[in-house]
């Protein structure tokens, strides 16, 4: 997973207007977990055990990702002909595919693909000339309860998933389907396996931005450990900032990593048995209509309440920036002496920021200059804040 560690350069104005402080809660032992919105606050907290198995709902998707909480998937390595007389002998020596989270096509049951082939999404074999998937393969899964199922996909034709599970003698047979188009606008539907029931749980993909959920996942060599994380919806992206004053830092290369927010904002203190923030630590948001907003984690409960506490913060409006940045002007740009600040709004204040996140000049009052002769050459980043508490953002050559 890539993240970014350092401020990079913006080329274009920003606005950024009061700091909320918000929370979420997933409650005791993370029992839940939140679909958040920016701009709307928690759009639905819903129970993270109910289901065991979600299904990629996208045009194209065919992802099948696992609830580990629930259970351990193991793939079987014959084929799909055994499926009455399937032999699970040395079921613990299988392979277990888990959940990827760089992206959320990385489901478990598709990471059981062959990587040498092209046609091959996990649980079936994808036909270009027919566009169908047909299973090629059995799972078996192992619930936290000790019950045992198998289970196949047996198709994915005309958007509509074809599955089958029962139990390990064959006893319990269920044959369901679950259609794409009954679901529309969202990214998954999900199925609990033990009660062979659909489960409509996700909130529409346009009402989130984040969901903040706890996972386990395999933090080293065979040791499968929970993370509390937060996870970024389709085309919302996240720019990660350290080692910078959080009131000072501004958005670099934004990540289409899912978990680039991730659990990494806190740790846990062996001292004192609870959990820190992280400091110096921050993300931009940039959601699915181009706004963006700033977050910074303040506090962790952890498993006893659950409970995540941040800050939000917008600092681009989608339609407003294009214009805030043709409006303002700073020219000589590189420049050696002054900078000359051209901005249609009244100004109550300007900083000059490195690229280190640090404001090295500042100036407060209505003036259009600014003095820079005794700044060493080098990138800067000009703030230029309107007595409405707006900031437009450009970056500025230092040339000596």
């Amino acid at each position: 997973m890539i993240k970014q560690l350092l401020v990079c350069s913006v080329g274009f104005a920003t606005i950024a207007q009061a700091q909320v402080s918000d929370m979420v809660s997933l409650g005791a032992g993370y029992t839940n977990e939140s679909y958040y919105s920016f701009q709307n606050g928690e759009v639905a907290n819903v129970d993270n055990y109910n289901w065991d198995l979600s299904f990629d709902l996208s045009s194209w998707g065919a992802a099948v990702r696992l609830n580990r909480k629930n259970a351990t998937l193991y793939t079987y390595s014959g084929s799909t002909a055994d499926w009455s007389t399937l032999d699970t002998t040395g079921l613990a020596t299988w392979e277990q595919p888990m959940n990827g989270f760089d992206y959320w096509e990385e489901g478990a049951v598709s990471n059981a693909a062959d990587p040498q082939n092209p046609f091959d999404l996990g649980w079936g074999e994808y036909n270009p000339s027919t566009h169908q998937i047909i299973g090629s393969r059995i799972f078996v899964l192992e619930f936290t309860s000790g019950e045992y199922k198998k289970f196949m996909v047996e198709s994915l034709i005309s958007g509509a998933y074809a599955i089958r599970m029962a139990d390990l003698n064959g006893a319990n047979e269920v044959a369901d389907t679950i259609t794409k188009t009954n679901y529309t606008g969202k990214n998954f539907v999900y199925y609990d396996v033990l009660n062979d029931s659909i489960i409509d749980r996700e909130p529409l993909s346009a009402d989130w931005d984040v969901v903040f959920t706890n996972y386990l996942q395999e933090l080293a060599p065979g040791y499968i450990g929970g993370l509390t994380s937060v996870l970024h919806n389709y085309n919302t992206v996240v720019s990660e900032v350290s080692g910078v004053p959080t009131a000072n830092a501004t958005a670099g290369v934004y990540d289409t990593t899912i978990a680039t927010i991730g659990s990494d904002w806190k740790s846990f203190s062996m001292s004192t048995f609870t959990y820190e923030i992280v400091d110096s630590l921050c993300y931009f948001v940039k959601t699915q209509n181009e706004d963006v907003w700033k977050l910074v984690f303040t506090g962790f409960d952890g498993s006893s309440t659950g409970n995540i506490y941040f800050t939000k913060e917008q600092v681009e409006f989608a339609g407003i920036v294009e214009e805030m940045g043709a409006n303002l002007v700073v020219y000589p740009n590189p420049a050696n002496n002054e900078i000359n600040v051209n901005f249609p709004h009244e100004i109550a204040e300007m900083n000059l920021v490195n690229i280190s996140g640090r404001v090295v000049a500042s100036q407060a009052s209505n003036l259009s200059q600014l003095n820079v002769s005794n700044l060493p050459s080098g990138v800067y980043f000009l703030n230029v804040i309107d007595t409405e508490g707006r900031v437009a953002t450009q970056k500025i050559n230092i040339q000596h």
